[in-house]
C-alpha cells in the first residue's frame, strides 16, 4: 500500500505533505508573495503569522489522515517553491489546487509536479479524475491545465470573493489512464 507522504522526482522535484516544522519557511514565502497571490486567491491576506500557517498545516494533516485532501510542499533542488494539493478527494476524483512562487514560474516546476502528483495517485488506483478551477483572468494556471491535456468543462459565475470583487473560475477536467507496467 502506497502511504502518499513524499515523492521525489529526480533531479529537482519533491513533493512532501506539510510538518509543522516547515510553517515558518512557508509563512515567509506567502508573505513576500501576498500581494501577488493575492491577486487570484483569496486566503493570503488571513496569514499574518506564522501560527497561522501552522494552523493550517495541522488542519491539513487531519483531513489527509481522513482522506479529505492531501496539501504537499512542492521543492524544486530543495528550495520551496510553493504548495500543491488535492482540496478535495472524493471517491476516485480530486480538485487540485496550486500556488507557486514567482521566482519558479516559467521553469515547468509546477507543470511537473501536477503531472507527478497525478500520476503517483493515478498509477496506484487512487485517484482517476482530476479538476482544476481556476479564475478565468488567471492565464498561468488557464494555460497549466491546457497544457496538461486538462478539457475545459464549464464557467461558474462569481465562483469565488476576491477582496471586494467576485472572480469567475474556468472548471478543467481530466480522466487519468493508468500507464501500463
Amino acid at each position: 500500500m502506497t502511504d502518499y507522504r513524499e515523492l521525489i522526482s529526480p533531479p529537482s522535484l519533491k513533493l512532501s505533505l506539510q510538518l509543522e516544522s516547515d510553517a515558518p519557511a512557508i509563512f515567509n514565502l506567502v508573505r513576500e508573495e501576498r500581494e501577488r497571490l493575492g491577486r487570484h486567491l483569496s486566503w493570503p491576506p488571513l496569514i499574518n503569522e506564522v501560527g497561522d500557517t501552522l494552523a493550517n498545516i495541522r488542519h491539513n494533516r487531519a483531513d489527509f489522515a481522513e482522506g479529505r485532501s492531501a496539501v504537499y510542499v512542492v521543492r524544486w533542488d530543495d528550495a520551496i517553491a510553493g504548495i500543491l494539493s488535492f482540496n478535495t478527494i472524493n471517491d476516485k476524483q480530486a480538485e487540485i489546487g496550486y500556488w507557486l512562487a514567482a521566482r519558479f514560474e516559467g521553469r515547468g516546476v509546477m507543470s511537473r509536479a501536477v503531472t507527478a502528483l497525478m500520476a503517483w495517485y493515478g498509477d496506484t488506483g487512487k485517484l482517476d479524475q482530476f479538476i482544476i478551477r481556476c479564475g478565468v483572468a488567471n492565464r498561468p494556471s488557464n494555460r497549466l491545465a491546457q497544457r496538461l491535456g486538462f478539457v475545459f468543462d464549464y464557467c461558474q459565475v462569481r465562483a469565488e470573493k476576491i477582496g471586494d470583487r467576485y472572480v469567475d473560475h474556468n472548471v478543467y477536467c481530466r480522466q487519468y489512464k493508468k500507464r501500463q507496467a
